[in-house]
């Protein structure tokens, strides 16, 4: 893992996911935050499970962030990265 993280990642990879709200995702602004809560990923184990249900296809995943919820490439990028990082510290 980079040592190059940034503070959100980096709180976000410090423990399990537990009910951690979807805004704590390193990536997810607060527009993107409402648009996943309001379509029923208001946990980050929601978007997660998204993520593997993908089988961790992170060019697809991202995609689908930006397709179906209007996330920039960036925020799709740092998003698949937290949730990558997450799958490698804890599965």
């Amino acid at each position: 893992m980079s040592t190059n993280l940034s503070t959100k990642l980096r709180t976000f990879l410090s423990e399990p996911i537990g009910e951690k709200c979807v805004a704590f995702v390193d990536g997810v602004g607060k527009d993107l935050a409402i648009r996943l809560i309001e379509n029923g990923f208001d946990k980050a184990y929601v978007l997660l499970g998204q993520f593997l249900l993908m089988h961790k296809k992170e060019d697809d995943f991202q995609m689908w962030l930006m397709l179906a919820f209007g996330a920039t490439h960036q925020e799709a990028r740092k998003i698949c990265v937290c949730l990558r990082e997450w799958c490698t510290t804890y599965i």
